[in-house]
């Protein structure tokens, strides 16, 4: 009997199976426990069951948080029930700018105490100016009975080893406790968890992973391509691992091909955000994701503020169903989605085909028009043997600077190459002005932005 399987962590040492967990980890047991059902609800049944919470939400709102007792004026009167998506489509949608000049007045005056304790998170955005989000135990237990979701979904082994390569976090910090890897799954014992800092060199990076042999990579998007592509040229294979978990950018069709045909192991990939926590997981089955609906209310609107139908493109909005501490209603995060159909697989949680990125990754056309660059860094170094990263900055309407990193000066022709393949790719004849650099820095957040437009920050 060779077999092992994970077990969930047991509070009493000699009951170990069925476990007996503690009290926070049977909440998250339980929360997934109804999750199992609930994905599988009809869409019309889980927007009616959203509306439930999202009454609740509302009225604890209008009562206890000043910056809402004006805006939620027009759902006076509204009784338990009468809640309507063209009512809801009537609150404002609440912007960036918005929470960071009125944090204080967003804040509940009267938490409900079996909520929890609260906590802050920053996160910086595009322009740097932070936006503080309060959140509570509640919330934070909806992150985590997800991310079990997310583990489960995709049949990992939970008894194998993971290599982190990103940021260290507060639960990555908490994972290495004591110099030792501890579970990296809720609820659960695990395998080892082991991290490197995104900032070591690709190739150490790659030494690394190989020495120590993991069955899962958590990294960034830009990351993993770099070190599918350094593999390649070098030979370095990593023969346990099962799966790539890629999370904090775009993960684009290319970087997905790449590892499933050079490494041959498939990647999945979660969409969430410090404002709100967890807000879309890749489908089991299928490359697209699903709304976490037990967690958020995710629209995705045109330019009209209507709804999107499928294949279309618009501004995601989004609001935290528990979040009583600084109620998130109806919050413009910042980023555009593509709506996808039904899923194949029968689960009613709605689909978004593809997560496009933010407003700041939009390229601003002369007439005035945006439109998302159709390219990926990878297609540029392929063509030039020295190029290693190459970055887009708009400044201006008529001004694109090329951030260049090479192991060597390019020829006038390899430069020529470059421009005219980018040109190509970006809908009108810009000048551009190269930059050549040895490396290409991540932001402090680890992200990579392959295109970043500075127009009016």
């Amino acid at each position: 009997m060779d077999t092992l399987i994970a077990l969930p962590k047991s509070s009493l040492e000699d009951v170990v199976w069925p476990a007996l967990p503690n009290r926070a980890d049977a909440v998250v047991l339980a929360l997934n426990y109804q999750m199992e059902h609930s994905q599988w609800l009809d869409p019309e049944i889980l927007a009616q069951t959203q509306f439930k919470q999202l009454e609740l939400l509302l009225a604890h709102a209008a009562k206890t948080a000043p910056f809402y007792r004006d805006r939620l004026r027009m759902m006076a009167g509204t009784r338990r029930g009468q809640l309507t998506p063209d009512l809801w489509r009537r609150i404002p949608v609440l912007r960036r700018a918005e929470i960071q000049e009125n944090r204080p007045a967003l804040l509940s005056r009267h938490l409900p105490k079996n909520h929890g304790a609260t906590f802050e998170i920053s996160t910086s955005g595009s322009t740097g100016r932070p936006v503080t989000i309060t959140g509570t135990a509640v919330t934070q237990l909806f992150f985590t009975a997800l991310n079990l979701r997310y583990h489960l979904w995709h049949r990992r082994d939970l008894l194998a080893k993971i290599a982190g390569i990103c940021v260290q976090t507060g639960a990555i910090t908490a994972a290495l406790k004591d110099g030792k890897g501890e579970s990296w799954a809720p609820v659960y014992d695990t395998g080892p968890f082991v991290f490197m800092p995104i900032a070591t060199p690709v190739g150490k990076q790659l030494e690394w992973l190989g020495r120590e042999n993991p069955g899962y990579l958590l990294t960034y998007p830009s990351n993993l391509m770099a070190l599918v592509k350094r593999s390649q040229e070098s030979g370095v294979r990593l023969e346990g691992l099962r799966g790539v978990a890629t999370m904090g950018e775009v993960l684009g069709p290319d970087v997905r091909s790449a590892c499933e045909t050079i490494w041959a192991v498939p990647v999945t990939d979660a969409y969430s955000a410090q404002e709100v926590g967890m807000i879309a997981l890749q489908c089991p089955d299928h490359p697209h994701y699903h709304v976490q609906s037990e967690n958020v209310l995710v629209e995705v609107l045109d330019d009209a503020g209507e709804p999107c139908a499928p294949g279309q493109v618009g501004r995601l909005v989004i609001t935290d169903l528990h979040n009583f501490a600084m109620p998130m209603i109806r919050y413009e995060i910042g980023d555009f989605a593509e709506v996808g159909a039904p899923c194949p697989c029968g689960r009613g949680l709605p689909v978004l085909r593809q997560v496009m990125g933010r407003v700041r990754n939009m390229l601003t056309l002369p007439s005035g028009d945006q439109v998302w660059p159709q390219w990926h860094s990878d297609e540029l170094t392929g063509m030039v043997a020295a190029v290693r990263q190459v970055q887009l900055v708009q400044h201006s309407l008529d001004d694109i600077e090329v951030n260049v990193a090479v192991t060597r000066p390019l020829t006038r022709d390899e430069e020529e190459t470059l421009r005219h393949a980018i040109l190509e790719r970006l809908y009108h004849r810009f000048p551009l002005r190269f930059t050549y650099v040895e490396k290409i820095p991540r932001a402090a957040n680890g992200k990579y932005e392959e295109f970043s437009s500075r127009l009016g920050t």
